[in-house]
C-alpha cells in the first residue's frame, strides 16, 4: 500500500512537473515572439522603403509596417501596421482611416507606453512610404471613456490621434478608458 502510494505521488509530481515545463515553454514562446516581431518589423519596413512595395514580417503574417513614427525628445520609433484588428495590435500599433482623420492604436504596456512622457509642442515626425515624413505637433492630452472617442469636423484632415489604454500601470485589461493625443500638422 505505501508503494502504491508513492508511485502515485511520483506520478502526480511527475505529470505536474510537465504541466509546469510546458507552461514555462508557452510563456518562453510569447516572450520570444514579443522580442523578435519588432525587429522583424523594422526590417519589413526597411525593405518596403528600398522597393516601395509592402512587406510582410513573417511569412504568415497579414499586415506589413505602413507608417513610422519618432518621437525625437524622447527617442521612441514605433512602426504602425497596416490592418486595425486586435490580432495585429499584439504585435504593433495600427492605423485607422476615418474620413475626418487618422487614428493610431497601441498598446499601453508595450508599443504605446511613451504617451504618458508626451509633453504639449513635443514634436513628432510620422513617416508614410506613400506620403513622405510629416511633422506633427501635440496638442492636447487627455482622457476619456471609449464612447467619447471621436475626431471632430473642424480641421480633420489636419488631425492625427495616437490612442492607448488607461491607466497606463492598470491592472484590469478590460478598462473603458483611454490616453488619447492629439497631434496637429506643425
Amino acid at each position: 500500500m505505501i508503494v502504491m502510494k508513492s508511485l502515485l505521488t511520483a506520478v502526480l509530481l511527475l505529470i505536474l512537473l510537465m504541466l509546469a515545463a510546458w507552461q514555462l515553454g508557452q510563456a518562453g514562446l510569447l516572450a520570444a515572439k514579443a522580442w523578435a516581431a519588432p525587429i522583424l518589423i523594422e526590417r519589413a519596413w526597411i525593405k518596403g522603403e528600398e522597393t516601395g512595395a509592402d512587406f510582410l514580417p513573417w511569412p504568415w503574417a497579414d499586415s506589413a509596417p505602413t507608417v513610422k513614427i519618432v518621437a525625437p525628445r524622447l527617442d521612441v520609433t514605433r512602426y504602425v501596421l497596416s490592418g486595425d484588428n486586435m490580432r495585429n495590435l499584439a504585435f504593433g500599433p495600427v492605423l485607422q482611416h476615418k474620413e475626418n482623420g487618422s487614428i493610431i492604436f497601441g498598446h499601453r504596456d508595450t508599443h504605446f507606453r511613451f504617451l504618458e512622457k508626451l509633453k504639449i509642442k513635443d514634436i513628432i515626425y510620422v513617416h508614410g512610404r506613400d506620403q513622405g515624413r510629416k511633422k506633427w505637433t501635440v496638442v492636447h492630452q487627455g482622457v476619456l471613456s471609449a464612447d467619447e472617442l471621436y475626431i471632430s469636423n473642424a480641421n480633420a484632415s489636419e488631425t492625427l490621434m495616437l490612442i492607448t489604454c488607461y491607466p497606463f500601470d492598470g491592472i484590469n485589461p478590460n478598462t473603458d478608458l483611454r490616453y488619447v493625443v492629439w497631434l496637429s500638422k506643425a
